[in-house]
């Protein structure tokens, strides 16, 4: 089956079909769909938007999460997984991130060893079967895995890191809880909110600047407008809802209480569920919901040392998935027809008059 892309972008089409052609090109679009993929689309424009706001936080971060992301594909190809998948970048997001985390919490400001690169590419290969396993058991309740895969990477592989004294790696994970915060009721400038927003970005890639975070919107605008703009409208949202509750300012500022949010809305809105005002209170009411999952499971997590990575998002689109025959107000999508809002909405459309 001939790979396809699911949104609309200036020369995209002619790319995939010269990838169905070259086996080489086919392995380069794998890799940046997967980039792409960050953001719920196979736009490889916006994975290459992704990796640049990988290495213009980090140049360490960006070898690191390549390494991963390309230990993945290449394995995944090896292994036989469903070519379409492949194409798709599904099999190679949650390596991306996962080499992300791993250069952060493990190799901190160590710059790029042999012993990083070795600890990423047994990253990459772990996540190629955590993908397919959970992928196989979820496929049952028509769930995709989501980060699933890379959230589980980290819990196995940055506890683990504290053991490996021939690794060389010198792991240095600080519970949130435990690092230096600020007062949780500091004062707000219009500069530090905007600090804020940006960094809700920012922190999918695992950065913490406003370049970064800049990079980041700019790829989810190459795949849909759409996902960009209810992307902003969640940053805010959870911004000023941390805010309210008091949460630490300094964090806030990170992005750490909002990036979950961002995603989640990319999950919900126009994906997982068809595009309507209902859906769209639906999805950010969901959304600021995860600020407290966040901090719920930053002082569960505390004493393990393991960062909340995507594991707020996840667990709320997973169930909010699992119930769709008891919300009988919202338009479950198959997800696979999964795509872009805008592609969804017309492949809806086209159904209901047929």
């Amino acid at each position: 089956m001939p790979a396809y892309v699911t949104c609309r972008f200036p020369f995209v089409d002619k790319w995939k079909d010269a990838a169905d052609k070259n086996p080489v090109l086919g392995f380069l679009d794998s890799l940046l769909s997967g980039y792409g993929q960050i953001g719920f689309n196979d736009n490889p424009v916006s994975g290459l938007l992704f990796i640049i706001g990988c290495f213009a936080g980090s140049l360490q971060h960006g070898v690191a999460s390549l390494v991963c992301a390309g230990t993945a594909t290449l394995a995944a190809y090896l292994m036989g997984v469903p070519r379409l998948s492949l194409r798709l970048g599904l099999y190679t997001f949650n390596a991306a991130l996962a080499g992300l985390g791993l250069a952060l919490f493990v190799f901190p400001e160590q710059g790029i060893t042999a012993t990083l690169i070795l600890y990423e590419i047994m990253a990459g290969l772990l996540c190629v079967l955590l993908t397919a396993a959970f992928a196989g058991f979820l496929s049952r309740y028509q769930v995709p895995a989501l980060a699933l895969p890379y959230c589980t990477a980290l819990m196995i592989l940055i506890p683990a890191s504290l053991l490996l004294t021939r690794l060389n790696a010198s792991t240095a994970v600080i519970p949130y809880l435990a690092a230096p915060a600020g007062p949780a009721g500091g004062v707000w400038t219009a500069g530090a909110f905007f600090t804020a927003v940006m960094n809700n970005f920012a922190e999918i890639l695992w950065q913490a600047n406003v370049v970064s975070g800049v990079f980041v919107l700019l790829g989810l605008l190459a795949a849909s407008r759409i996902d960009f703009l209810m992307a902003i409208i969640a940053s805010v949202l959870a911004s000023g809802a941390a805010i309210l509750l008091g949460l630490p300012q300094e964090s806030n500022m990170l992005g750490i209480y909002g990036y979950n949010g961002v995603l989640l809305v990319l999950v919900l809105f126009g994906r997982g569920y068809a595009m309507s005002l209902r859906n769209f209170f639906f999805s950010l009411i969901l959304s600021l919901g995860t600020v407290i999952i966040t901090a719920w499971l930053q002082a569960l997590f505390a004493p393990l040392g393991v960062p909340v990575a995507a594991f707020p998002y996840v667990l709320v689109a997973i169930l909010a998935l699992v119930s769709r025959e008891a919300l009988t107000g919202l338009r479950w999508v198959d997800p696979m027809k999964w795509g872009v809002p805008e592609t969804i909405a017309k492949a809806l459309k086209k159904e209901n008059k047929s």
